[in-house]
């Protein structure tokens, strides 16, 4: 009798360790980093675009005064948000802003994002 009570502590302690060493792991590509493009889909977006404050040139989804796309936007560190801004200092008719997060390399996100 102590002995299949033992063999049974032993059997549930054994099974217990195993359910709760087994999970779902996702993955993400931290610490990578990567360029980005950036489109603008909008004729309303149009200005200087900034990434995290570091200017990356004209964009504009009109293209009338700068290209409707900016390429080699980085370095970025895959699965981290960043602010993007779009000034438009020209004309002084505002600006855009919104958060991105880039998942892949090479990855082209287009705004309003």
């Amino acid at each position: 009798m102590k002995r299949l009570t033992l063999i049974l502590l032993v059997t549930v302690a054994l099974v217990t360790m195993v359910i709760a060493g087994c999970g779902i792991t996702i993955d993400v590509p931290v610490g990578t980093s990567t360029y980005i493009k950036i489109c603008s889909n909008s004729g309303s977006i149009y200005g200087t675009l900034y990434v995290n404050g570091i200017s990356y040139g004209k964009i504009d989804g009109a293209n009338v005064i700068g290209p409707r796309c900016r390429s080699g936007i980085g370095p970025l560190i895959l699965g981290n948000t960043y602010f993007v801004e779009v000034v438009d200092w020209d004309f002084d008719t505002g600006d855009y802003s919104t958060y991105i997060t880039p998942r892949f390399n090479d990855q082209t996100i287009y705004l309003p994002y």
